[in-house]
């Protein structure tokens, strides 16, 4: 059986009314999504196991939306926690005294996510283990780490 997808545009204001109604029927709440589109507008998906599919209910435009962590408890308290820290979408109601996952003191403000290259990742790692502090790993150094990690040493 093929399972459908449906898209429903919502506003903000309507989540939590969509919410409460899910949450009576005993519906699950499958995941809360977010992302800012190709034109750098917040879209926050609300995605809720409705037989015999998905139900996908979409809020685009809006980076600060009602929390429903009260309504499904950590099943949308961790996801909307998490698109807080790593992409500063506000979730009005949600405690975010405290980050999740990025340490306390990384760094101030909200919605950091930091992209390292992943030339800059392996000359850093390398650089590392070789003993150089500069990061100036030559490709024999690389190449030995990287031995000596595939033998096990």
């Amino acid at each position: 059986m093929k399972q459908e997808y449906k898209v429903i545009p919502t506003q903000p204001e309507e989540i939590r009314h969509i919410a409460r109604k899910m949450r009576k029927d005993n519906v699950i709440l499958a995941m809360i999504h977010g992302y800012l589109d190709e034109n750098g507008e917040a879209v926050i998906s609300y995605e809720f196991q409705v037989e015999p599919g998905i139900e996908s209910y979409c809020i685009r435009g809006h980076a600060r939306v009602p929390s429903i962590s009260d309504i499904y408890d950590k099943a949308a308290e961790w996801p909307e926690r998490e698109l807080n820290e790593l992409f500063g979408f506000e979730f009005e109601g949600l405690d975010t005294s405290k980050r999740l996952f990025l340490p306390d003191n990384m760094l101030s403000g909200q919605g950091q996510i930091i992209v390292t290259p992943m030339d800059e990742l392996i000359r850093d790692r390398y650089s590392e283990k070789a003993g150089d502090p500069d990061g100036n790993a030559s490709g024999s150094v690389i190449e030995k780490v990287s031995d000596t990690e595939r033998s096990g040493g």
